[in-house]
């Protein structure tokens, strides 16, 4: 049941008595780096993070480097879905894509590795495929 009209707070709808036991944050925690870091630290790395909108990518082929992941991530539209795939190639860790732009497959400007839209390795330039090599990049 509802409490009385009379013990709750019109503004907020909470009790006034637990509203007199609550007190703001200090002015300095809003902008000292030592807070912040904390606060990143403990409320937002151990937990889900917001990448970005699916419109962002509306069409298949079309990618996003996020500069709010430190280029590391990239939003891809695949032909089936959107996917939140590593910015760095798996050989010599170079970075993969940058801003926005359409491709047809991912591929690394240094030594040509070639993916898919979906992350998965499709080839390497100037080697021949070898099954037993790709089944160990595949598990790494």
């Amino acid at each position: 049941m509802n409490a009385p009209e009379s013990k709750i707070s019109r503004r907020s709808g909470l009790d006034p008595a637990l509203i007199s036991r609550t007190a703001p944050l200090p002015v300095a925690w809003y902008l000292d780096r030592d807070w912040y870091d904390r606060e990143m630290l403990l409320l937002f790395d151990h937990g889900p993070n917001y990448a970005g909108h699916e419109q962002m990518v509306p069409r298949p082929g079309d990618y996003m480097s996020l500069p709010w992941m430190g280029d590391r991530k990239v939003l891809v539209r695949g032909p089936r879905s959107v996917n939140l795939l590593s910015n760095v190639c798996r050989h010599r860790q170079a970075r993969l894509l940058g801003g926005r732009g359409h491709i047809q497959n991912i591929v690394c400007p240094l030594h040509r590795w070639t993916y898919d839209l979906d992350g998965k390795l499709l080839g390497r330039a100037g080697l021949r495929p070898n099954p037993a090599v790709f089944a160990a990049v595949r598990r790494s």
